[in-house]
């Protein structure tokens, strides 16, 4: 394989999602119990092949590394060479990419690499859009949990090669108190401080922040009031 100098932005983790994991999940769900059966009737098991990857509209280039884990779980002999990078605005027309090898190595793997470097793609043109946007401006763009199901991993990175900042992974990481939270528990005020005496009581001290979405300017008015009443037990 080509160097990794065309990945500019390392993935983010997950203490139990990785990339190989999904890219397994994908590659079953394409080759099914039979695999590529159109290829394996149609061409000879030594055919060799080069197929190039051609940007087909304007957009900032996302999902490389995703691309070259692909090609190497399918066939590590397959080799690519990019002509572009992550983060790249590329242009109608433009080589990204040339693979050469197994022609059906190269035929399984394709769609596949295709379908993250397009999702991955859209996602990042999307989020620089945004972040160019709002340039000069003290803000920041930050992403949601609201992501593909199982693709959480690869939606959050493609933000970070456009440019955003990545908000919490999961339910995990950070306590996000929310309306839903506020109405159960009674208020503002209550919910935050039963937040605070779960990260005491569970020892997670400086390791877990509390984030509080707010609906209205009064609802601001009463967290800031929180944050002005110490000691504060954590980032709120």
């Amino acid at each position: 394989m080509a160097s990794k100098s065309h990945v500019t932005v390392p993935c983010p983790s997950h203490p139990t999602v990785n990339v190989a994991k999904i890219i397994k999940a994908a590659l079953e769900e394409d080759a099914g119990d039979l695999g590529d059966v159109t290829t394996l009737a149609t061409i000879p098991e030594s055919t060799q092949a080069v197929a190039t990857f051609t940007a087909k509209n304007d957009g900032v280039l996302a999902g490389l590394g995703v691309a070259d884990d692909v090609l190497a779980a399918v066939d590590p002999s397959v080799q690519v060479e990019w002509r572009a990078r992550d983060g790249d605005r590329v242009v109608p027309g433009q080589t990204l990419g040339v693979l050469r090898g197994s022609a059906r190595s190269i035929l399984v793997a394709e769609r596949v690499m295709l379908n993250f470097m397009q999702r991955m793609s859209g996602i990042a043109t999307a989020t620089a859009a945004m972040v160019s946007a709002l340039d000069g401006l003290p803000t920041k763009v930050l992403e949601t949990r609201k992501t593909a199901p199982g693709l959480r991993l690869l939606d959050k990175w493609a933000v970070l090669i456009g440019g955003g900042t990545n908000h919490r992974m999961g339910l995990y990481d950070m306590m996000m108190i929310k309306d839903n939270h506020i109405a159960a528990a009674g208020g503002i005020r209550a919910a935050v401080q039963r937040a605070e005496d779960y990260i005491r009581d569970q020892g997670l001290g400086s390791s877990m922040s509390i984030e509080v979405e707010t609906s209205d300017l009064a609802e601001v008015d009463e967290v800031v009031e929180i944050l002005r009443a110490p000691p504060r037990t954590c980032d709120v």
